[in-house]
């Protein structure tokens, strides 16, 4: 197989679009509303995509979402700044534990999930800021 600079440059700008494509820009944060044990749990997913099918159970409602560790892709976040148990997020980490954006909280928007086990209200969005 042969390679020419033209071909190397064309694969290496597809690789890291992939890669940038995969790293959410914001995260969306809600509530998990269960229709069959009626626990409810936190719940994040990438904003701007459907939540249900591509959301990640953080824990119960009755706990804090804050402090867990939490994957969208290959991406690791965790949120933070969340006021007692069961307060909103106000900040977002990376991996490393450094902070990458904050969280806002908006009008409680209830997102059907159609397939009858649960639904979800969102609850606000963390906008992550790009460093470069």
């Amino acid at each position: 197989m042969q390679f020419n600079i033209g071909s190397i440059v064309f694969l290496g700008i597809a690789a890291f679009s992939s890669l940038a494509s995969a790293q959410a820009q914001a995260v969306a944060f809600g509530q998990q509303l269960q229709n069959d044990d009626q626990t409810n749990h936190w719940v994040t997913w990438v904003e701007g995509q459907h939540a249900c099918p591509g959301m990640q159970v953080l824990d119960v409602l009755t706990k804090s979402p804050c402090g867990k560790v939490f994957s969208l892709g290959e991406v690791q976040y965790t949120l933070t700044g969340c006021s007692g148990d069961s307060g909103p997020p106000t900040a977002i980490l990376d991996s490393g534990g450094l902070q990458i954006g904050g969280c806002s909280a908006n009008a409680n928007n209830k997102i059907n999930c159609h397939d009858g086990l649960h639904d979800i209200i969102k609850h606000g969005v963390c906008e992550i800021v790009d460093g470069s």
